[in-house]
């Protein structure tokens, strides 16, 4: 793609969408599981989430070409009932809902943005339903009902910064969109300065429809700082890449959406993501047979697909991870399936590598040290290790001791020992 303004993204959503059509309310039978799933397969946000739905597509292929899960003394099969979200919080609440009580669905994996993920999240928890959220995520959400299977701040920002701060130098900036995950990674970003001495003298958010980005550019050059962090989200906000090509600002740049979400590297004629930093938990570029082999079978079933990115991965090994603890438990009960995903199942064909649902809710996967090169390809340049999820343990919540949520997503404040950050 040569496109270097928004119809490079309205182009590629249309690709992306091609072939989706929602599914509605049919009563399941004694012989199906209910697997409901709602992203936004239209709209501002389609580019980002459509590809999970594609991988919610193959896993749900897999499983019942094996002939299903065994439960309740027999193989059932997955139905698969989707809807899009159009980009729009409204819907999410109500689609939940119908997904439950229309659907009867034994478990709901929705939402790209915080926003969605808190509308259909807070319907599924309320009505006792097992609810995935499958992409990054803030990583302190601690609730009965709830799983993430996509990496945490702890498991991208913390490690990716450090190498960051080492390679480059301490002297940081950060801007991001204006909500809760990007406010989130903020909070994460000034965690990784004061742990391994970063200097984070900028820190500026922004509405998802700011396009024009020429002051903030000018400040972040009158700062020269030794690179930049970036959460920049939605086709508008990226529009900072060929601005600031075109102002000749070079600086290094790390993000943790930037390309492992919107795969601007395929959007923007090089070299206008050149000296990107990404750290994904998986995208197409990441080496091993498991990668491999997934992004050939998406491939084979999407060809114009622009790219696999993560939330293709994520959202295949969750559905993936839910036949296994169906499997295990032997039953689609709810508490019992809880219980079995908490006991540390594990999908052997993750995309990424080593995947294990830890009982935290959240996994513990590898993460990977992207560098975007000057015609776009990509270089890993650090594998940053399998790492657990450790943030809500470390400030004493147990979330198998839950009844439900507590209400409260913990963030780096809350860690007594990361409190001085925030002073």
């Amino acid at each position: 793609m040569t496109n270097s303004g928004n119809a490079g993204w309205v182009s590629l959503t249309a690709l992306a969408v091609s072939g989706l059509v929602a599914t509605g309310a049919s009563a399941a039978t004694d012989d199906e599981i209910v697997l409901c799933t709602i992203d936004d397969t239209s709209g501002f946000l389609a580019a980002m989430s459509t590809p999970k739905t594609w991988g919610y597509q193959l896993a749900v292929e897999e499983i019942n070409a094996q002939g299903g899960v065994m439960v309740d003394g027999k193989k059932k099969t997955i139905k698969h009932v989707q809807y899009d979200g159009q980009s729009d919080v409204g819907r999410y609440s109500q689609l939940t809902q119908q997904c439950i009580f229309e659907d009867e669905a034994d478990v709901v994996m929705a939402a790209y943005t915080g926003a969605e993920r808190e509308a259909a999240r807070s319907e599924a928890v309320r009505n006792e339903t097992i609810f995935w959220h499958n992409n990054q995520g803030e990583g302190g959400i601690a609730d009965k009902y709830s799983f993430f299977s996509g990496p945490t701040p702890e498991q991208q920002v913390l490690p990716a910064l450090e190498w960051m701060i080492n390679e480059f130098g301490p002297k940081m900036t950060f801007i991001g969109a204006d909500y809760n995950f990007c406010r989130a990674i903020g909070a994460w970003t000034r965690t990784a300065a004061g742990l391994y001495g970063g200097d984070l003298v900028m820190e500026e958010y922004f509405p998802f429809d700011v396009n024009q980005w020429q002051q903030t550019i000018g400040d972040i050059q009158g700062i020269s700082p030794d690179f930049q962090v970036h959460c920049l989200v939605g086709g508008d906000q990226v529009q900072f890449y060929p601005q600031a090509e075109a102002a000749g600002l070079k600086t290094p740049v790390w993000s943790n959406v930037t390309i492992s979400d919107g795969y601007e590297h395929k959007i923007f004629p090089p070299p206008q993501l050149a000296n990107m930093h990404v750290p994904p938990g998986y995208i197409e570029d990441v080496p091993g047979e498991n990668s491999e082999k997934f992004v050939a079978k998406i491939r084979e079933r999407h060809p114009d697909a622009p790219y696999v990115n993560e939330h293709a991965g994520f959202g295949y090994t969750a559905v993936w991870a839910m036949a296994n603890a169906w499997e295990k438990a032997g039953t689609t009960e709810t508490d019992a399936v809880i219980e079995a995903l908490e006991s540390g199942i594990e999908v052997e064909q993750a995309p990424g590598g080593s995947w294990v649902m830890d009982s935290s809710h959240h996994a513990a996967m590898p993460t990977y040290m992207f560098r975007v090169e000057e015609d776009h390809s990509l270089t890993l340049v650090k594998e940053l290790g399998v790492n657990p999820p450790t943030f809500l343990k470390e400030i004493g919540v147990s979330v198998p001791d839950l009844e439900s949520g507590d209400g409260h997503s913990y963030l780096p404040p809350d860690h007594p020992e990361w409190k001085q950050f925030f002073e």
